[in-house]
């Protein structure tokens, strides 16, 4: 969890160096390479089944989706500011999402939590301000939908990993999400930054080997041991150190309704969790 909050400000620092498709394919091919060691050493094999496959390519599709979100967002916003408002509202959408899935009844424990979540939500993205405009260039509309979209990772991650290893899932997951880049990238491949820019090689390493092989095989690991709901409630590490590590770094001003919001919907996930 410490690293993903440090890779808000990773993403940051490298989210207007060339088209986000581009880095997301660097993103990825790095984050294959790196866990394709572990998957014979953790006794798992490369052969996969259609259904394997299939839940991968979706898993592909879905996270895809969120690190483009992650990476357009992130040109405009605050890296601290994101990193509380992603991983805050992610849970409770994860919850929402499996109470609606699996026909569960909200209680009233239930409708207490998510209410002060929507709240807490509204702050986080200052909905005062209504205009599309202000909305997305504060980046704070593409910040909201990358929280609902990591949702359906984590159920996603949680139902593949019935069927599967999670390193074999992660691995084509990588794989896919670089495949599906390839044909969006197109003439543009060219445009990818030269070997000495190493700002830029850096922060896709860090991002691709270590915060997304590493960190979020990991965070698979504790979806399929702990469940979707209980494990995406730990991402709450995450807010914390993602303003500290972007006030630090990046000098970004700690705004009062990131707090508030951010602590309103930590409330939330604490009812929920207890529900």
């Amino acid at each position: 969890m410490v690293i993903w909050s440090a890779s808000w400000t990773s993403g940051k620092l490298i989210a207007g160096s060339v088209e986000p498709q581009i880095t997301l394919f660097w993103r990825f091919l790095l984050s294959a390479i790196a866990l394709a060691p572990l998957v014979p050493l953790t006794g798992g094999r490369f052969r996969v089944t259609l259904t394997q496959a299939l839940w991968a390519a979706l898993g592909a599709a879905i996270i895809t989706v969120y690190t483009f979100l992650f990476f357009v967002g992130l040109k405009t916003g605050l890296a601290g500011a994101a990193g509380v408002l992603v991983t805050s509202m992610n849970p409770i959408f994860t919850y929402f999402l499996t109470r609606v899935l699996f026909r569960h009844q909200l209680r009233v424990r239930d409708a207490l939590g998510l209410a002060l979540g929507v709240a807490g939500g509204a702050i986080l993205i200052e909905v005062w301000h209504l205009s599309y405009e202000q909305m997305l260039l504060s980046g704070n509309l593409l910040f909201l939908v990358a929280s609902l979209v990591y949702a359906l990772v984590t159920l996603t991650t949680n139902a593949a990993t019935r069927v599967t290893s999670i390193v074999v899932y992660s691995f084509y997951v990588n794989l896919f999400g670089a495949a599906i880049c390839l044909p969006v990238i197109g003439a543009d491949f060219s445009r990818t930054p030269a070997a000495n820019d190493y700002n830029y090689w850096f922060n896709v390493f860090y991002l691709g080997v270590i915060s997304n092989a590493f960190a979020t095989t990991v965070y698979f690991f504790a979806v399929k041991k702990l469940g979707s709901a209980r494990a995406s409630s730990y991402i709450f590490i995450v807010p914390a150190t993602a303003l500290l590590i972007a006030a630090l770094y990046l000098h970004e001003p700690v705004k009062a309704t990131t707090l508030i919001g951010g602590l309103i919907a930590l409330l939330a996930v604490t009812i929920l969790r207890r529900a």
